[in-house]
């Protein structure tokens, strides 16, 4: 294993940076130790197509931008990287993590993509290495990448395996404000005694998920998402058009927001009445170790109403929340609900047992049989 500060400082002494990307909990090392140190200058995005797009900026501004992502998040660059990186040859190194690599367990979202990342790389002709796990040969490797990428003048990727890097604990993140009382579990909590079980309900990647299955214990009712960060606004939308008559929730982060604000444009622009969007904000990437995320700065209820909901509203305790979700439920949408969460989970929150196949065909069937 390496140190991150090896990895890092040598790329600094090459002038490679600023740093841009999106956490994953591979590359948490790499990030905290980014963020703790200011000569190496970190840029957290929002998805790692917009990430290509400012190392892009950066890279006509003179600079050598890394890019940090989850090979989920390859998918996200894939338009960028062909169709800006590649043909205007735009120096960049990638730092890649291999989540669902073969033989190694993990979430199932990841085993597709964790068989053909390097096929990915290979057919969009992104040339890449396998990062070593010992510091002399890292430096031989990263020396070698350094002559490429100047020859070549094109992004180069460098994926990294699980246990590559040695861990390392975020110091000098964001300081999060005490006025915010109520836990991510707790607010959950109030939603689901609010609800009569006729309601669907899309709960987003990461630790939502996890804690409304356990809290709402395992409704049949609720599409728990795995992957696919910042979709389920978009997958609610989808069912409210098709189930009208049916109270859709999404229950939505802070990070996963942020990923697809877009969604929110497009929903409000249909304006379906039985829409409810709920994100519960703790300001970090909770699951990918608990990262800012630039959540913190912005008005989410005043995106939504310039969107064209009909309602939005911010909420920090347990009275509030259930007010604005009792009205949301009773009166025609759609309606926004931002709720200002602590950061943290319980560390023995468990996953849900179902397979998504099996989330699926359950969904799919109590919006078939509760209409």
């Amino acid at each position: 294993m390496v140190g991150p500060n090896i990895l890092l400082d040598f790329l600094l002494e090459k002038g490679f940076g600023p740093y841009i990307g999106v956490p994953c909990s591979i590359l948490t090392p790499l990030i905290n130790y980014a963020i703790d140190h200011s000569e190496t200058k970190f840029y957290m995005a929002t998805s790692e197509g917009e990430a290509m797009g400012i190392a892009a900026g950066l890279t006509l501004a003179g600079r050598k931008p890394v890019v940090l992502m989850q090979n989920s998040g390859l998918g996200n660059c894939i338009n960028p990287l062909t169709s800006l990186h590649l043909i205007y040859k735009l120096k960049a190194l990638l730092l890649i993590s291999l989540r669902g690599e073969k033989g190694v367990p993990d979430e199932p979202q990841h085993q597709i993509m964790g068989t053909i990342t390097c096929d990915l790389l290979r057919d969009m002709n992104v040339p890449f290495e396998i990062m070593k796990d010992s510091n002399e040969e890292l430096i031989e490797q990263l020396t070698r990448i350094d002559t490429a990428i100047k020859k070549n003048g094109s992004p180069f990727a460098l994926i990294v395996q699980k246990g590559t890097i040695l861990n390392y604990n975020l110091k000098n993140g964001p300081q999060k404000s005490n006025k915010y009382f109520l836990s991510r579990k707790k607010a959950i909590s109030v939603i689901a005694s609010l609800l009569t079980g006729k309601e669907a309900i899309i709960s987003t990647t990461g630790k939502i998920s996890r804690e409304i299955f356990f809290e709402n214990n395992n409704c049949e009712s609720t599409f728990y998402m795995v992957g696919s960060m910042g979709c389920a606004s978009a997958i609610a939308f989808g069912v409210a058009l098709e189930k009208p008559e049916k109270k859709i929730l999404v229950l939505d982060g802070d990070g996963a927001f942020l990923m697809k604000m877009g969604n929110v444009a497009t929903i409000g622009f249909y304006n379906p009445i039985n829409y409810i969007h709920i994100v519960l904000d703790n300001e970090a990437h909770d699951s990918t170790g608990g990262q800012f995320t630039v959540s913190a700065k912005i008005n989410l209820g005043g995106i939504a109403m310039s969107c064209g909901f009909k309602s939005a509203e911010v909420v920090l305790n347990k009275l509030d929340l259930s007010t604005a979700l009792k009205k949301a439920l009773n009166e025609d949408g759609p309606h926004f609900i931002h709720v200002k969460v602590l950061k943290g989970a319980d560390e023995n929150l468990g996953r849900p047992t179902l397979t998504p196949f099996e989330i699926k065909e359950r969904f799919s069937s109590f919006l078939e049989n509760n209409s």
